[in-house]
């Protein structure tokens, strides 16, 4: 089929014009810049800074930029490589989990950003870590060894309360802090129970040797009933006197 000089026009037009599109959406397509609800799109150059969250935008190169600021949650530990002291003058060694993430707010966010932005995540926790353990030697040297070892939630909503305002400032905030494990080079710790060890094993010794005894009081007495059937039984207060430990001597007065 011989096709007309317009007809050919047409037709190179048609497929000219199919071909820009392709080419301006493939353009549009790489400048789009699209993040997650776990991350926030810092935009900044000609308007300012802005920030998008969940969504997309158009980049513009030449114009404006882009970086992207991770929103998730960070969990490290916390456990400051020097001896930490407390009230008393004890050397203790505290090792903790911290969990921390940056706000939802822009304002927040964008306070994360001027920090954090062109770090990486193990910068980024690197600072955090070192206001994380100046409050917690500052917390520490405030308590007991005692206090320290059986109130770990104190310990811990004293440095959520502590750190906030310095986290703050940094467009973060502390969502939780937990003590993993507390100890001394001194045994200070190990020797804390032991009053109370003693304790339990001297009641459970007594508790013991009461149950002994009411057992032999209750032999002696079944073996009287055996022996004389038609005597009157001996009560058992008569056994109990004399099965009972012997009273300590009271110690004489100072005139007496």
């Amino acid at each position: 089929m011989n096709l007309s000089t317009s007809q050919v026009e047409i037709l190179l037009l048609t497929g000219l014009g199919v071909l820009a599109l392709i080419f301006i959406f493939g353009m549009l397509a790489s400048l789009y810049r699209k993040v997650g609800p776990h991350e926030a799109l810092i935009i900044y150059g000609m308007g300012g800074t802005r920030i998008v969250k969940g969504r997309g935008a158009v980049i513009a190169p030449v114009i404006v930029n882009c970086r992207v600021l991770s929103l998730e949650l960070m969990s490290f530990d916390v456990a400051p490589k020097q001896d930490m002291y407390t009230k008393q003058g004890v050397a203790v060694t505290v090792e903790a989990v911290a969990q921390i993430k940056v706000k939802s707010d822009n304002e927040s966010i964008e306070t994360a950003a001027e920090q954090f932005l062109t770090k990486s995540p193990q910068e980024r926790e690197g600072l955090i870590r070192l206001v994380m353990e100046g409050h917690l030697r500052g917390i520490i040297g405030q308590l007991t060894v005692e206090e320290i070892v059986k109130q770990p939630e104190m310990v811990s909503d004293k440095m959520r309360a502590t750190c906030a305002d310095d986290i703050s400032k940094m467009g973060l905030e502390v969502i939780s802090f937990t003590i993993k494990e507390v100890r001394d080079q001194n045994e200070y710790i190990a020797n804390m129970g032991k009053p109370d060890v003693a304790r339990i094993k001297r009641d459970a010794d007594v508790a013991t040797a009461e149950a002994e005894r009411d057992t032999a009081m209750r032999r002696a007495w079944r073996s009287a009933m055996r022996r004389w059937p038609g005597r009157k039984p001996i009560s058992s207060g008569f056994w109990r006197r004399r099965f009972r430990r012997p009273r300590r001597p009271r110690r004489s007065g100072p005139g007496g």
